[in-house]
């Protein structure tokens, strides 16, 4: 069983037919409308919101200006804003979620050239979301998206 291999048409295949295949151009032109029609709905989507998931507008219930200062011993010393007067201090090695959003909110304004002087505010509204706000920045947490454990991490803030 020695010699040259020898390959056998394909079934159907025309004798002397060119191995290419043909796209009929009806075919092309309607790939390429679909093409730039979806193109067309992603961008006006995205100029005109459509779509979009974006937070309602709602009443404020409470909100809290609040300062947030490293302590000596690797913990966070919480402050109101409005009356000076420390708040609360957080353990060092604790509340892991609150110092990452905190790290956050401040490397935006520490890119923007942001000092610290301007508080964060932590804002209840009337449809139960919690949110930290950077009025500086004007970024904001919501924290109500993380869940439970968050929310009342940030809740002890509130008080």
């Amino acid at each position: 069983m020695t010699g040259p291999i020898h390959f056998e048409p394909e079934p159907g295949a025309r004798p002397g037919a060119e191995p290419t295949m043909n796209v009929p151009r009806p075919a092309l032109i309607m790939a390429g409308v679909l093409v730039v029609f979806v193109l067309g709905l992603a961008i006006s989507a995205r100029v005109f919101g459509i779509g979009g998931d974006r937070e309602k507008a709602t009443t404020v219930l409470f909100q809290r200006d609040l300062q947030f200062t490293d302590a000596p011993d690797g913990g966070i010393i919480v402050t109101d804003a409005s009356t000076k007067k420390e708040s609360t201090r957080l353990s060092p090695n604790t509340n892991g979620f609150l110092r990452g959003a905190l790290r956050a909110l401040t490397r935006s304004r520490q890119s923007a050239g942001i000092g610290r002087d301007i508080p964060f505010r932590l804002v209840r509204y009337t449809d139960g979301r919690l949110v930290l706000l950077d009025p500086a920045t004007k970024q904001h947490i919501t924290i109500t998206s993380f869940g439970p454990t968050q929310v009342e991490s940030f809740d002890i803030l509130l008080r």
